[in-house]
């Protein structure tokens, strides 16, 4: 069983532009980094005006903007973001540098635990670079809240998905899903599960 950790915000809000990895491989018996048996998380800080590379053997990379500003760039193009932004890549077979205009703050989740116990290698692009702005999130969060039954939902939250998961499982990529979920200020989320 793997114990609870705590990855407090006190990590990524001082000191030099660095990768924070959220490695719990030993607790796991593993032999490669891995904050699960098929994700690696991590925070990235980026002083102002500093750049950072960040490389991964993955077929899925997310990145979503904690604080600041900035762009990052790969093989599959550029990416302007800010504050509350996320962007996913696929398949990477160059690092990609991330440049920031203010003092920034990244949480960077990738699948490649998951390629290290199957023993394979990315070798295809399965989606395009995608970028979701914090306010088109943000907008339509506010819309469902404002849907007949809204008040007996447990949580108000959009699954991000991309174009090659909609007829399918919906998901940010096909190895990575994500909820933005927003709770009001004093509320809790009841307790549920995933099946």
């Amino acid at each position: 069983m793997v114990p609870v950790r705590v990855h407090a915000s006190s990590l990524h809000e001082s000191g030099a532009t660095r990768i924070i990895p959220f490695d719990l491989s030993g607790d796991m018996g593993l032999a490669y980094p891995a904050s699960s048996p098929n994700l690696m998380a991590s925070f990235i800080r980026i002083c102002a005006r500093e750049r950072l590379n960040t490389d991964a053997s993955a077929t899925s990379q997310a990145f979503y903007i904690i604080r600041g500003a900035g762009k990052s760039a790969s093989e599959h193009g550029e990416i302007e973001w800010s504050e509350g932004d996320l962007f996913v890549l696929p398949a990477c077979e160059n690092s990609v540098e991330h440049i920031s205009t203010a003092d920034s703050a990244i949480y960077w989740v990738h699948d490649q635990p998951l390629l290290q116990f199957l023993g394979v290698k990315p070798c295809v692009k399965k989606f395009n670079i995608t970028l979701f702005r914090k306010e088109k999130m943000l907008a339509e969060v506010e819309r469902i809240k404002h849907q007949p039954g809204a008040e007996h939902r447990n949580r108000m939250g959009i699954l991000l998905g991309n174009k090659i998961t909609e007829d399918t499982t919906k998901t940010l990529t096909h190895t990575l899903w994500s909820l933005l979920n927003v709770l009001p200020a004093g509320d809790a989320q009841r307790p549920h599960r995933h099946k």
